[in-house]
């Protein structure tokens, strides 16, 4: 553990003690620095600073290597800058509880500690701010009007954070729509095979159209399965590892590139995983998603007949080359089957990133 002083002690006293012990004079330390003794003495008044010029002075005149002297003015800046900034996060501390900080540890994404002044500076990093109440400002809570009001706001921040940052390290071409656009017959095929790999396959392509394409670990409070964005002129796309459902994971996916296809640079959306009642953007995305994934003259044959008995549904699957868990989850969302038909239907997914 490296040790924190919690005094910033200003150089002047070390140089005020070692004239006592030469018995040197100010106006003696002066003459042999060619200092004025006003600036001697603001030094030694913790007034003046001492650059690399006195610090060379200081060598000749007083013993000890620049370095030294450099160093003690240093750590006096650094020491002050630092309970400076303890002083005011204590200011932050009652902003602490609206964050998942244990879960932001198990992440990985803040350093574990138990002293909440760390905390809240540990935060601050996270976010890139120096003040939580300004987090609180952000698109989060925006985000949040109109949709379940259970949603944890600094929870809901701290993933849209975790995507922004993941994000940075992905290398992007030029966004091109025509290119993400014939992307979607493709990614449509991967949901009846998901092979080994498939998300990276996935996010590569994205890169490649000019789209950027995170998965974030769920936590707790954001009821959040994915989000749009725009990163400068690139969309980005965050979906959430949350249940392992591959149908959620593919309609959420699709539902995201609707909103980047259908509606403006200007626009930043989350799609929650239930509460609240959607605005006619979320329905068009929700429209696109689901005639993508099947298109509507063909699922509307299928249902006129009325047969969803499993045999049914798997051919029905198979036929339209989509994961027979989408069908599923079709259908329960339009009543055509209760909640809890055919579970053992929904595929679970397994995702490279998933520890992360």
């Amino acid at each position: 553990m490296v040790y924190q002083p919690n005094k910033a002690i200003h150089p002047g006293k070390t140089v005020q003690k070692t004239l006592d012990i030469l018995g040197m004079s100010q106006k003696l330390l002066a003459e042999r620095t060619g200092l004025s003794e006003k600036h001697i003495s603001l030094i030694i008044n913790g007034e003046a600073s001492i650059t690399a010029d006195t610090a060379l002075l200081f060598e000749n005149a007083l013993g000890g290597s620049a370095t030294f002297w450099i160093n003690l003015d240093k750590n006096f800046r650094t020491t002050k800058a630092r309970l400076e900034q303890e002083s005011r996060a204590q200011e932050d501390l009652e902003e602490l509880d609206n964050f998942p900080y244990a879960e932001l540890v198990k992440l990985g994404r803040v350093e574990r500690t138990t002293k909440k002044v760390e905390k809240i500076i540990n935060l601050w990093k996270f976010f890139g701010v120096n003040s939580l109440g300004s987090v609180r400002t952000t698109e989060a809570v925006a985000y949040r009007r109109g949709y379940n009001k259970n949603v944890n706001a600094g929870s809901l921040a701290a993933w849209l954070r975790c995507g922004e940052i993941d994000s940075g390290q992905l290398v992007l071409n030029e966004y091109n729509q025509n290119m993400l656009k014939e992307l979607l017959p493709k990614i449509r095929e991967m949901t009846s095979s998901l092979e080994k790999g498939f998300f990276e396959k996935i996010q590569k392509d994205f890169a490649d159209a000019g789209v950027g394409l995170v998965a974030v670990q769920h936590l707790k409070g954001t009821k959040a399965s994915g989000a749009t964005r725009w990163v400068g002129d690139n969309p980005l796309i965050q979906v959430s590892i949350y249940g392992r459902d591959a149908d959620k994971f593919w309609f959420t996916l699709f539902h995201e590139i609707g909103h980047v296809l259908l509606h403006g640079k200007k626009d930043q959306f989350i799609s929650f995983t239930s509460g609240g009642e959607k605005t006619s953007n979320e329905l068009r995305a929700d429209e696109f998603a689901a005639n993508i994934l099947i298109p509507d003259d063909s699922y509307r044959s299928f249902v006129t007949n009325l047969d969803f008995s499993e045999k049914s549904i798997k051919d029905f699957a198979n036929q339209e080359g989509v994961d027979v868990g989408i069908v599923v989850g079709r259908l329960k969302n339009n009543r055509w089957l209760p909640f809890g038909a055919y579970q053992h239907l929904h595929r679970k997914l397994v995702m490279n990133n998933e520890s992360k």
